[in-house]
């Protein structure tokens, strides 16, 4: 039985294997049942969320997340939510309560293993301008650990700004 930080240091070697690697490409069904290609975010610095709306960590890191798509909004930085749920109806519903200010994709088991086959949620990639993974997060991503990566990542704040 593996104790406590035996894990941790497991977790933490698997989450390593993806830093530095080029994203993988993805065609997902967005709120509007379209398609959203990752090539539109292109030679942006992206958040990518992976979340359900019946998971606890992932529904409490959502309002940190609408604070800093907010913020980074105007320093080349997108969050985008992949919703692992079954189907998009509690995804809308969700979206329309807690007022997303960032896209919700539904995600699917191929993206998952495309990004390393990870087995929790949430799983939060961060993702350079060039199209690497810079960092993940597994598990509960606290806002300034975020927030302390993005501010290595995104342009500088325009001028006239606070």
């Amino acid at each position: 039985m593996l104790g406590a930080l035996q894990r941790s240091a497991l977790q933490a070697a698997e989450n390593d294997t993806q830093i530095g690697k080029r994203a993988p490409e993805w065609e997902l069904v967005n709120l509007e049942a379209g398609k959203t290609h990752s090539n539109q975010f292109k030679g942006k610095v992206q958040v990518l969320n992976f979340w359900a709306t019946w998971c606890p960590p992932c529904r409490a890191e959502i309002p940190h997340f609408k604070e800093l798509a907010e913020t980074y909004k105007d320093r080349n930085v997108v969050f985008v939510g992949i919703s692992l749920d079954q189907s998009l109806g509690p995804v809308k519903r969700f979206h329309r309560t807690e007022k997303m200010n960032y896209p919700l994709l539904m995600g699917n088991g191929d993206l998952v293993q495309a990004f390393g086959g990870f087995s929790a949620i949430p799983q939060t990639f961060v993702i350079d301008a060039e199209g690497r993974i810079h960092k993940q997060f597994s598990g509960l991503v606290q806002k300034k650990d975020l927030q302390e990566v993005l501010e290595k990542l995104a342009k500088p704040k325009p001028k006239g700004s606070a």
